[in-house]
């Protein structure tokens, strides 16, 4: 996707680049720390905040059932851990009332602040995506103003696997509106609004990477529940041998070809997000002088080359003719990304 011609009136605010990018939560808060004059890596950003994780969920959705893989961690607590690791004050706002949100955002850019806000993807219209698609749990950054209706926004190219292109795209205040306020699942925005307090930033160092990944570590070897972690990513490779029977023949194939969206397409930047994972602890070996994560590195990407080829299996789901023979091949993938990445935490571990 190119950047969008916008109006003059439109210029990003200074110091606002709209960054090419890998997962859309790490580039918002890489521009907004690069904005702050505090730029960090995406990767250090998702490691810090203990970030990489893995997680096998099944819901209903409407008459249908929705399957969601995923390889993101500590969701709950990513905003809290990678402030305290980096001695940035971040605050979650969320509200019911449009006029309230919409109020807010203004008063930032008012001061020229770039701001990051969570939206529904399928009312973005950057994205023109189909009517009937909703996902509330995308984060981007409003980086201009008119001073009237319209803000420029930046964001990444949905389309592109591994490191996204990142552009510039108008909205009005309307448009903007309605992805904040979206009602569908899953993940309804709320009107997500996030704000920074830089005053006690510190660059990372030793001690705060060593709590983070022991962190990711722990709940990776030791999840709450047998569809989390590694644990997770076994029982997902049982669980695909029930897909025939829980789905029809069209929500099989779409539930298939969405495990290439999670993995590789869906902001992971390819490889259900290990290939970041692996460039941070070989960010970190660097930083804490411990060749033992360039080690871990090593596993991880090996762990996303095989995530990939779990997903590009399936990325012609909606045609294929040997689906049994596939999933017996995706099955296979999973039990061996299991067994390397136990081998990678233990090694962390230990390291």
């Amino acid at each position: 996707m190119k950047a969008l011609n916008v109006h003059p009136s439109l210029e990003p605010f200074p110091n606002s680049p709209a960054l090419d990018g890998c997962h859309c939560v790490t580039n918002s808060l890489a521009k907004i720390f690069h904005h702050a004059g505090h730029p960090l890596s995406e990767e250090m950003l998702l490691g810090l905040g203990a970030g990489m994780g893995f997680i096998y969920w099944q819901m209903k959705m409407g008459a249908g059932t929705y399957i969601f893989v995923g390889g993101r961690g500590n969701t709950k607590k990513f905003f809290q851990d990678l402030g305290a690791r980096t001695g940035v004050a971040i605050r979650e706002v969320c509200t019911s009332s449009a006029k309230k949100a919409e109020a807010d955002l203004l008063r930032e850019l008012a001061q020229k602040r770039p701001t990051m806000l969570g939206g529904d993807m399928g009312l973005l219209p950057w994205f023109h995506l189909p009517g009937d698609y909703h996902f509330g749990g995308h984060t981007f950054v409003v980086c201009g103003y008119d001073g009237g209706k319209t803000v420029l926004a930046s964001d990444m190219d949905p389309q592109m696997a591994g490191v996204k292109k990142g552009f510039y795209a108008p909205a009005t205040l309307e448009q903007l509106g309605k992805a904040r306020n979206s009602p569908f699942k899953p993940f309804p925005p709320k009107n997500l609004r996030l704000e920074f307090d830089f005053t006690g930033f510190r660059a990372p160092g030793s001690k705060e990477i060593a709590a983070s990944i022991a962190q990711t570590v722990d709940a990776h070897l030791h999840p709450p529940i047998k569809n989390f972690g590694i644990a997770g990513v076994r029982h997902t490779a049982r669980q695909l041998f029930q897909w025939p029977a829980i789905f029809g023949d069209k929500d099989l194939r779409m539930n298939l070809f969405n495990l290439y969206i999670f993995i590789e397409i869906g902001g992971t930047g390819g490889g259900c997000f290990r290939p970041m994972y692996a460039r941070f602890l070989e960010e970190s070996a660097k930083i804490a002088g411990n060749p033992a994560l360039a080690s871990a590195a090593e596993i991880f990407h090996q762990s996303g080359s095989k995530f990939t080829e779990i997903a590009l299996l399936f990325k012609n789901a909606k045609r294929t003719k040997d689906i049994e023979a596939k999933l017996r091949s995706a099955s296979r993938l999973f039990g061996e990304i299991a067994g390397l990445e136990e081998r990678a935490c233990q090694m962390l571990k230990m390291g």
